[in-house]
């Protein structure tokens, strides 16, 4: 079978919080191919990884990265910065950088040259602007549109953002989109995996990648399918 990319969402949240250093040093271990995060803008000008628009009750973008590192999170966990992820993750696995709100997308891409090979970066958005926006500030770097629902034509969109992949939440990835994609020279990523037979049924359509809460159940699975066994 093809080699399919095991990506880790937001690292290995069965063990710790999602988005932290912790969990994707976990993801490291299993091993994976890849790590999901996501990535906000603070208030002056700095990057933080998190999902969530609110810390705390306060809008991320209105605080500053020292608010932010004051108030933290549960357990003594604590929001990374986007140069630390870099850090942690260099020659070490792939990173699919998620675009939640960015502002300054010159400095953050900045950032993201200086901390890892773009051989190694995939940037990822359900903003459609701000998927162009990289592709036309960072054409080096790959691109991906996410989406979370069906759509009528998924190459279109993909073409209208100058995106390299689909990145399609189950189940909307279906062979036919697979085959269209594949004669638009397009990847296609699978995220919103609930459980082990969503991901066996993915593989059988030979997709390019996966995005799972599951990383370790996949790996396994995915080892089993490469050396041939029932």
């Amino acid at each position: 079978m093809k080699h399919v990319l095991n990506i880790a969402h937001r690292g290995f949240t069965r063990e710790f919080p999602d988005n932290t250093l912790e969990a994707f040093e976990a993801a490291i271990r299993i091993p994976v191919d890849g790590i999901e995060c996501d990535v906000r803008e603070t208030a002056d000008g700095r990057f933080v990884m998190f999902h969530d628009p609110e810390l705390s009750g306060r809008d991320i973008s209105r605080m500053s990265l020292a608010e932010i590192e004051e108030t933290g999170l549960e357990d003594g966990f604590r929001v990374p910065t986007l140069e630390e992820t870099l850090s942690v993750c260099r020659g070490r696995v792939k990173l699919n950088i998620e675009l939640k709100r960015v502002r300054s997308p010159e400095r953050f891409l900045g950032l993201v040259r200086a901390g890892m090979s773009p051989d190694d970066v995939f940037l990822t958005s359900f903003n459609r602007d701000l998927v162009l926006e990289m592709a036309e500030l960072a054409p080096e770097i790959r691109r991906g549109i996410i989406t979370g629902t069906p759509l009528k034509d998924h190459v279109a969109l993909a073409r209208e953002t100058q995106s390299d992949a689909l990145i399609v939440m189950f189940p909307h990835a279906t062979a036919g989109l697979v085959t269209q994609a594949r004669g638009a020279d397009l990847a296609v990523f699978v995220w919103g995996l609930a459980d082990m037979a969503q991901v066996r049924a993915v593989l059988g359509l030979e997709v390019d990648g996966i995005i799972t809460d599951f990383p370790d159940e996949a790996a396994k699975e995915l080892d089993r399918m490469r050396r041939g066994l029932p």
